[in-house]
């Protein structure tokens, strides 16, 4: 089943991509795993993909490990210069502040509190990619974007270049359905917590891919 799922995802992929492909001569492809955010630890069975194209990049991820009947969205994390990534790694700490034992410090109301100057130096952006019902403890989405869009953008320019662009995917929780904020839990960062960026709401899985031009 998750085959024939996948498979599906990749069929749509190249229909939602055509506008891409038709600029882009030679596409690349790279796979990657996904991994928990709360230890590291690699999501088995879990896949993938990032298709770079001259105009844009487009995306499926098919996870798992997830809590049934909860809502997920995926953002992308875009690091337009990941050259000015603290330590040439882009991570957490080019995304929050970190307190003295590299945890997030956390404003008076819970809310991450985000470092103005290394995302500055890195160019990043983030920004809405998909978002869904868990139904079964698993998530199958795919997404496009193209240089310059913009859709549900919270920070920085959105995408430059795709090929020297650092590209994460962060798959985030937004706890069960609520009805009359449903809408919001599937398209926006905060969307069913209040304060935005408090429980139920967490970052819970992520891709990484690293760019392939310097």
């Amino acid at each position: 089943m998750r085959n024939k799922i996948f498979a599906l995802l990749m069929l749509a992929l190249i229909f939602v991509t055509s506008a891409y492909a038709q600029d882009s001569a030679e596409p690349i492809t790279a796979s990657s795993t996904v991994n928990r955010f709360a230890d590291g630890s690699v999501v088995e069975n879990a896949t993938s993909q990032l298709v770079r194209f001259d105009n844009g990049v487009t995306m499926t991820l098919s996870t798992n490990d997830l809590v049934p009947g909860d809502v997920y969205t995926v953002w992308w994390v875009i690091f337009n210069e990941p050259q000015n990534c603290t330590d040439n790694a882009c991570g957490l700490d080019d995304l929050f502040v970190l307190d003295a034992d590299g945890s997030i410090v956390r404003d008076e109301v819970g809310n991450r509190v985000m470092n103005p100057e290394t995302l500055t130096a890195a160019n990043v952006s983030i920004q809405h990619a998909s978002g869904s019902v868990s139904e079964s403890g698993e998530l199958n989405v795919s997404a496009s974007l193209g240089i310059g869009e913009a859709p549900g953008i919270i920070f920085g320019p959105g995408l430059l270049d795709p090929h020297k662009a650092e590209v994460h995917l962060v798959v985030r929780t937004h706890g069960p359905v609520v009805a009359d904020a449903f809408d919001a839990q599937i398209s926006t960062f905060g969307g069913g917590c209040d304060p935005i960026d408090t429980p139920p709401c967490d970052d819970v899985q992520f891709a990484m891919y690293l760019p392939v031009e310097s």
